[in-house]
């Protein structure tokens, strides 16, 4: 019934066409001019990924609100590489002050901190236990120096122990309390002293000047001091300066259509000149925002170069099948009329495209010529029996213009069921595509056939007839090799279908984004370099809403297994109990008051005092060991002594030993280095510590400007920064990190949390567009068919490609990913096509020599236009889109083999079957 009324309803549509063909071509060209007006002028590409997902997104709620808060976007990041740590500062210094000169287009520029205010408070950083330890060794080696006038220099230090290892000092037990950390550190310094004039490698100095307090206290004041020296020029942890970054956030966007090429352009050029400048150093940009445009740049492109070569490839295939170069040029132009009608429609409906929407017109291409061939095809048959204009334009359009409507729709309802969900991007895509398919089929059903009889009125008869005749394939040849070996192909089906099924839990998603980037871009390989050195680029971000709740935030994150590490500076730089730690503070400072911390350690060593004090002290601890061993049973102290007098040997017989073999002038030479190393080291650490302020605590006008506009915002809110440990740009890592992350704090976002968040919403969303495309097919189908058999046997096809096609992924193990899983819904709505146009003709000539009539022909050039349209983006750099262009290449090339290969045996037997079912009734 339905059937009957799309026919009687294109047999309208022919008669008006025949009756006013110039009428419809005048329309057809002034909606044309509109839509190429409309094109050039108002078109934009939307290249702001941020636009591809609803706002209403409960994890793109939370980002925004974050961004919002902290005024902040993905980062620009400049890679700077080299092992002259030096020149790499000089570099930072270079190109950081002039991309800091570029605001507005760049804010926020990140690679050098001044960390001046915090080292006047940095004992502040230090636990209260390790500042008490601290003060006790400075304390009582303060006392030591003002109390005996000792100068930090070598000869002061033996001159010092020389005065302490007096027989009468050390009789006196009060002594043996400022004696014993004496030695301890005296020890220390020996063994420095021997490793020197050994010419060692050099031993690890404390900043301390005694031996007493804990190495835990030394080595957290040492970090600290060294901390803030790397992070002066910001770069990864662990690289100690041969590798600095460059972070600079975009300013504020102005243009949605390429928000951040301009800018791009303008740093990769300083980068041009920096290289000039500073041969040997590695230079490389990527963030986030370069990867972006990166990828939209890329694509774009290669879907202009796809769009032009399917053009000019199905042209190819046109003059070269039709033997002729009118009609399929006729078919062309109504085409490009056609995309421009689409692209004019995309300017009223959606106002633009995206970086998914604008693959489309390379579909279209490759798709809306299908129509065009198949009522081509049945026109040019119908001139061929030797039908006039107006039958042969009646047959075509409510004959084969029936099935081309319910495989047109098909198609087109794959890609609207793609608006159904909340991916913005997607349903966009939806729109515009579906409309250009849609677009396409009114075109080739009432624009061409208008041209064609424009064209065709004033020829004879005989002349169409030949020219029709002259395209025609050899049918009988093609029809014998068809159906020679009807078992073996269906045999060779089922085994083939069998072991799709086989392959097919092979058949992976692979959800890294880098996998669809061209890893020869600069973008790309920096953020796999700093992968391989421990760094991510892409961090969770959380908001806390003050510093308690930061702090137990921070203590649980750093809890989880997933979590590498935590960057929250405004917290590392506040300190915790400050009024107790003031009082320890500044009992340090004033201990080193009045001490003379500007010894010239330059000055030449007396290198014959110091043989003699070696050698002396050598010997007076061997004899005060034998002495004191004599009453170690009866006196502590003595026990004491024997220990105290054992430290100090190995140094000196290793220092004793090292110098016998030195010149004067060598063993000078040494002994100078060493005054300069340890003594000038620690003559800086004390006067570290006596420069400390004791008027307040750390407030965060201390902390610099560029930490403190990054995390803390406005309204008094703390940013946490969590590093994931490991790669979370595969799926598995980054749903544990996400996962894990959110029982801290459910809101938290940043990149990982939308990767995770996106491209499970738009695989989601392409399944769910799969399942409606499916169900709306098959209703379709049922409509126009009626009978359950043919319907089953429409649809059939379809199925056997699908196998066909994930078996074939399976053999190569060839994954879907975010950008081909897109296959799903459209294999499903052009696939169906073929075996529509098939089934068709079948109820039409039962007979079904399928190549002896147009539609053989035509349904195998529709599959190769459309083959052509998708193949043409295998010639992308860009891995997304060449994946995409290779899966749909093989799903159709998969259901056309089962819709003129298959399905003809299937429905030849059953032809055969029903011939000898009748004949059994009618026999006697």
């Amino acid at each position: 019934m339905i059937h009957k009324l799309l026919q009687a309803l294109l047999v309208r549509v022919a008669r008006l066409v025949h009756r006013m063909p110039g009428l419809i071509l005048l329309a057809a060209l002034a909606l044309t001019a509109v839509s190429v007006w409309l094109t050039v002028t108002r078109l934009r590409v939307i290249n702001n990924t941020d636009n591809l997902v609803s706002a209403k997104s409960t994890a793109n709620r939370y980002y925004h609100d974050y961004a919002r808060e902290f005024g902040i976007d993905e980062d620009y990041v400049v890679v700077i590489r080299s092992e002259d740590i030096e020149k790499n500062r000089e570099v930072s210094r270079w190109i950081g002050t002039r991309i800091e000169a570029m605001q507005p287009e760049v804010r926020r520029v990140f690679y050098r901190l001044d960390f001046t205010k915090i080292e006047e408070h940095a004992l502040f950083l230090l636990d209260p236990k390790d500042l008490e330890d601290i003060d006790r060794e400075v304390s009582g080696f303060a006392s030591q120096m003002k109390n005996n006038d000792v100068h930090l220099d070598v000869n002061s230090m033996l001159t010092k122990a020389d005065a302490m290892f007096d027989d009468k000092y050390l009789r006196k037990q009060s002594n043996w309390k400022e004696f014993k950390p004496f030695v301890d550190h005296f020890a220390d310094m020996l063994d420095k002293l021997a490793t020197h004039i050994e010419a060692k490698p050099k031993l690890k100095s404390k900043h301390l000047p005694n031996g007493a307090a804990s190495q835990a206290a030394q080595d957290k004041l040492q970090d600290i001091s060294k901390e803030m020296e790397m992070h002066e020029y910001t770069g990864p942890e662990g690289s100690e300066g041969r590798t600095l970054i460059i972070a600079a956030m975009p300013g504020p966007i102005t243009s949605d259509s390429a928000p951040y090429h301009a800018t791009i352009l303008k740093i990769r050029q300083l980068m041009a000149e920096a290289r000039t400048l500073y041969p040997g150093i590695e230079i490389g940009l990527t963030g986030e925002p370069v990867l972006t445009d990166d990828e939209v740049e890329m694509s774009s492109r290669d879907s202009m170069i796809a769009g032009g070569l399917a053009f000019v490839l199905v042209a190819l295939l046109f003059f070269v099948s039709y033997r002729e170069r009118t009609r399929p040029v006729i078919a062309l132009l109504v085409l490009a009329m056609a995309v421009s009608w689409s692209l004019g429609f995309t300017v009223i409906s959606v106002g633009h495209l995206n970086i998914i929407s604008q693959a489309f017109v390379a579909m279209v291409i490759g798709l809306g010529v299908d129509f065009g061939i198949q009522v081509m095809g049945r026109y040019e048959e119908e001139l061929g029996r030797g039908q006039g204009i107006e039958n042969a334009l009646l047959a075509s359009v409510s004959h084969t213009g029936a099935a081309v409507v319910t495989g047109g729709t098909t198609t087109a309802l794959a890609f609207y069921t793609m608006c159904f969900n909340d991916f913005v991007g997607l349903r966009e895509f939806g729109i515009v595509a579906g409309s250009g398919v849609a677009l396409c089929l009114i075109a080739n059903l009432v624009l061409l056939p208008a041209c064609y009889v424009l064209m065709d009125r004033r020829k004879s008869p005989q002349v169409l007839r030949q020219k029709a005749a002259a395209s025609s394939l050899p049918a009988e040849r093609i029809n014998r090799a068809l159906f020679r070996f009807p078992a073996a192909i269906l045999i060779a089906a089922v085994l083939g279908t069998a072991a799709a099924a086989w392959f097919l839990p092979r058949v992976r998603f692979d959800y890294n984004l880098l996998h669809l980037q061209n890893t020869k871009l600069e973008s790309i390989r920096e953020i796999k370099t700093l992968q391989d050195e421990g760094t991510s680029i892409i961090l969770a971000d959380s908001v806390a809403d003050n510093v308690a709740q930061a702090r137990e935030r921070i203590a649980r994150f750093q809890a989880l297994p997933s979590v590498a590490s935590i960057n929250c500076p405004i917290l590392d730089l506040t300190p915790i109990d400050a009024d107790k730690k003031l009082a320890i503070i500044r009992h340090i400072v004033g201990s080193l008051q009045g001490i003379q911390l500007n010894t010239d350690v330059t000055k030449d060593v007396d290198v014959a005092l110091t043989r003699a004090g070696i050698d002396r002290f050598l010997t007076d601890c061997q004899q005060g060991v034998i002495e004191a061993q004599k009453f170690a049973p009866l006196f502590p102290m003595a026990k004491e002594a024997v220990d105290v007098f054992s430290k100090l040997i190995p140094p000196l017989q290793r220092a004793q030993t090292a110098m016998k073999g030195l010149s004067q002038q060598e063993l000078g030479k040494r002994l100078n280095g060493y005054q300069i190393e340890v003594f000038g080291t620690m003559q800086r650490d004390l006067a570290f510590l006596a420069h400390q302020k004791t008027n307040g605590t750390v407030t965060l006008d201390d902390i610099p400007l560029p930490l403190r506009e990054r995390y803390l915002s406005p309204n008094g809110k703390i940013l946490i920064e969590i590093a994931p440990k490991d790669n979370v740009w595969e799926r598995g890592p980054d749903e544990q990190f996400v996962k894990e992350l959110r029982t801290v704090d459910p809101r938290v976002t940043g990149s990982p949390v939308q990767n995770y968040e996106y491209i499970d919403l738009l695989r989601a969303s392409y399944v769910q567009a799969a399942e409606y495309a499916a169900i709306a097919i098959v209703i379709l189908i049922a409509l126009h068919f009626g009978r359950p058999t043919l319907i089953a046997l429409t649809i059939l096809p379809l199925l056997l490609g699908i196998a066909w096609t994930l078996g074939l992924m399976g053999v190569l193990r060839y994954e879907f990913n975010p950008a081909n899983v897109i296959t799903l819904p459209l294999v499903i709505g052009i696939g169906v096509a073929y075996g529509v146009y098939t089934v068709d003709r079948f109820r039409e000539d039962p007979q079904l020599r399928l190549f002896s009539s147009s539609t053989g022909k035509a349904i195998v050039l529709s599959a190769l236009t459309a083959m052509i349209g998708f193949g043409s983006m295998m010639i992308s750099v860009y891995p997304g889109l060449r994946s995409l262009g290779f899966l749909m290449f093989v799903g159709v090339g998969m259901c056309l083999l089962a819709s003129i290969v298959v399905l003809p045996q299937i429905l030849r037997k059953l032809r055969a079957a029903k011939g000898n079912a009748e004949a059994e009734k009618t026999a006697p």
